[in-house]
């Protein structure tokens, strides 16, 4: 099958949109498929692929890292139906906005199916408009249900997306997938590392100028304000008292000085360290070598690094949300918190006190997981594929006037 995916953010640009699109693609063409992928470019920066058709793109003003796509192509020919092949059987897009719409107006062009993905709660958004944040709100969550309504499907990464869609009065036909992640590359990373882990537990702690007997809290993802990174210097203020504890961030994004000074000012900040983007194979180094896994957002449609940490036998401890009800069984595959820093506290100082309990929860953790195979569930995304390509009956257009008028009449 070929199939094209587009999306309005890439490389350099990190986030778990991208991961989650990216996986997907290479796992379709491990499986014999065709993907191309339609993006804003930044030639110095891009992944390279073959795959991947860049845009002529354009800085978004105040937003680092983000670019607007525009119609035109960065290389070879003009346009994107110039450039995807003419056989492509299902456009699927990742984000409704720009790049979206582009794809929305080539399926229709074309006569296939339109797929639709929703990985983010796009009305929380809303706060890159601070003058008229509710105003926003209101606007992108109006546009998204007009977008979904030219959808051939919708897929949803999470039981939770697909309730807020149907609560903002999306009618189309809505199927959950979840983004998968590659549990057998690893899992064996953690089978190799797992031997090893007191060497790199001692190398990782002489680059960080710490005691290796100490123990390692770790968070994986965008130092961004909707990861409610701040909750965890609180909640590691509170486990001090009882051990020597070192959080290990993971990641990088626009809020990183922010989030030093706030450390800073809760005179935690020698105890947290800013590691900054890293590969692949290292992040499993720390997931392998950590004690404690913490997960602090409530914005999460899905929490991809949940998995991964429950696939590689790390322990967790999240605030209780409808995606962390949805991946943990309480006291089994991980430990839910209240909504304070207290009870955060709690719940990771009960794993560190009792080895038995952090034991129990790392194996059942990891074979919780499974349903998230990215192998089995990129088989199902070619199920809905072909269940798109049945229903392909209509080509509504996308509406714009009802979104203007709202915005004019306010």
């Amino acid at each position: 099958m070929k199939v094209a995916f587009f999306n309005d953010t890439y490389y350099p640009y990190m986030s778990g949109v991208i991961q989650a699109m990216d996986r997907f693609a290479e796992e379709l063409q491990a499986q014999g498929h065709d993907v191309a992928i339609v993006v804003p470019g930044v030639q110095s920066a891009s992944k390279e692929s073959q795959h991947v058709h860049e845009l002529f793109s354009l800085p978004i003003p105040g937003i680092e890292g983000l670019r607007i796509g525009t119609p035109l192509m960065a290389h070879g020919p003009l346009t994107i139906s110039g450039t995807l092949d003419a056989d492509v059987e299902v456009i699927h897009a990742h984000s409704p906005f720009v790049v979206g719409r582009m794809g929305a107006r080539l399926a229709k062009k074309r006569k296939v199916p339109l797929v639709f993905t929703c990985h983010s709660i796009y009305p929380e958004y809303s706060d890159y408009f601070p003058v008229m944040a509710d105003l926003a709100a209101d606007v992108i969550r109006e546009y998204v249900v007009d977008y979904c309504s030219v959808c051939d499907l919708i897929l949803a990464p999470s039981p939770f997306v697909r309730t807020m869609l149907r609560k903002w009065g999306v009618k189309g036909r809505i199927e959950i997938l979840p983004s998968g992640v590659d549990l057998e590359s690893l899992r064996q990373f953690r089978q190799t590392l797992s031997g090893e882990r007191p060497t790199l537990r001692n190398e990782a702690a002489e680059k960080l100028g710490i005691d290796p007997d100490a123990k390692f809290l770790l968070f994986v993802g965008r130092l961004d304000h909707r990861k409610n990174i701040g909750f965890l210097f609180r909640a590691l203020r509170q486990v001090c008292g009882r051990f020597d504890v070192q959080l290990i961030l993971v990641g990088d994004g626009p809020d990183r000085q922010h989030l030093q000074d706030e450390a800073r000012q809760l005179g935690v900040l020698d105890r947290v360290h800013f590691l900054g983007k890293l590969p692949f194979e290292r992040v499993v180094n720390w997931y392998v070598i950590s004690d404690v896994f913490c997960f602090s957002s409530l914005s999460e449609t899905q929490g991809l690094v949940l998995v991964e940490a429950m696939a590689a036998g790390l322990p967790v401890v999240a605030l209780e949300s409808p995606t962390t009800s949805w991946l943990i069984e309480p006291e089994r595959t991980g430990l839910l918190s209240a909504r304070s820093s207290e009870a955060f506290a709690h719940q990771i100082l009960r794993l560190l006190d009792d080895d038995v309990l952090r034991e129990e929860i790392s194996q059942q953790a990891m074979s919780a997981v499974d349903a998230f195979s990215l192998k089995n569930l990129t088989k199902r995304l070619i199920s809905f594929y072909e269940l798109a390509q049945e229903r392909k009956t209509r080509f509504p257009r996308l509406r714009r006037w009802r979104i203007l008028r709202r915005i004019f009449d306010t």
